[in-house]
């Protein structure tokens, strides 16, 4: 990422670093909580975009919130950001896994935010997460136990089954960019309590729902049922939940003409 692209904003009292790049129609992406940096997006889209990619609170190089971070607090975080930083003319939003569930939530929220949003493997009902992983969530509750799920869940991962088929090792490290485990671990377990269901369907703006098929985190049946006149769906064959970069640049090129800005006349 070339450093003159990098840019620092107070968000909600949070010192919040963010990528800024290219001109055009304002584009906000989102990583996910075990997701990579979304700048690879905003790259491969500078020539029609202008695209913003903060890091999220604890995340890289933001700063920790003092509050709990929750899908109601992220949600609203992200709106602030795109008062701020972007100004108030809609946007383009693009998102991964639990990104989108925020970007969910502050859509739905804030009419006339959002002119159209891109959905790459939302988390719509937690409870539906894989059992290991609503274990890790719960256990992190304990005091302490924070730092420990997020040092040894990666080492766990490549054990379990139906996910060592990921070639993990090369293409992903779980904790990337984690640098508040308590942030990290309050956001799951908020995740694992939220139901996005009815706010993902009074949506009145285009929505694209992108699933890869070796997903192995969100449940198929959960994703083909979101079907509204505005939700269109779209499959990329092997990719899953963890997009590696390579995967991210799939990503944009099957929803470049979704994205691509509209003309008025």
């Amino acid at each position: 990422m070339n450093l003159r692209s990098k840019f620092t904003a107070l968000v909600k009292g949070i010192q919040t670093c963010y990528l800024r790049r290219g001109r055009g129609a304002p584009l906000l992406v989102l990583s996910g909580l075990l997701g990579r940096r979304a700048d690879v997006v905003v790259e491969a889209t500078e020539r029609t975009h202008e695209g913003y990619a903060p890091d999220p609170p604890g995340f890289w190089e933001s700063e920790a919130p003092n509050e709990t971070l929750t899908v109601p607090w992220l949600g609203e975080w992200s709106g602030d950001f795109h008062s701020q930083v972007i100004g108030r003319r809609p946007v383009i939003g693009l998102a991964f896994s639990a990104g989108a569930t925020s970007l969910i939530r502050y859509a739905a929220t804030h009419a006339g935010a959002m002119e159209r949003l891109v959905l790459f493997e939302p988390i719509i009902r937690g409870r539906e997460l894989p059992a290991w992983l609503k274990a890790c969530l719960v256990a992190s509750a304990i005091p302490g136990s924070a730092k420990l799920i997020v040092k040894w869940v990666p080492q766990m991962v490549p054990l379990l089954p139906g996910v060592s088929r990921i070639g993990w090792k090369k293409r992903f490290r779980l904790v990337e960019g984690i640098t508040s485990p308590r942030s990290a671990c309050e956001l799951g377990r908020s995740l694992l309590r939220w139901d996005a269901t009815d706010e993902l369907g009074r949506l009145d703006i285009p929505v694209l729902i992108v699933r890869g098929t070796e997903e192995s985190l969100v449940p198929y049946d959960t994703l083909a049922s979101m079907r509204r006149p505005n939700i269109a769906h779209l499959e990329i064959p092997g990719l899953g939940h963890f997009v590696n970069r390579a995967g991210q640049e799939r990503v944009v090129d099957a929803v470049r003409d979704f994205i691509k800005p509209r003309r008025l006349f």
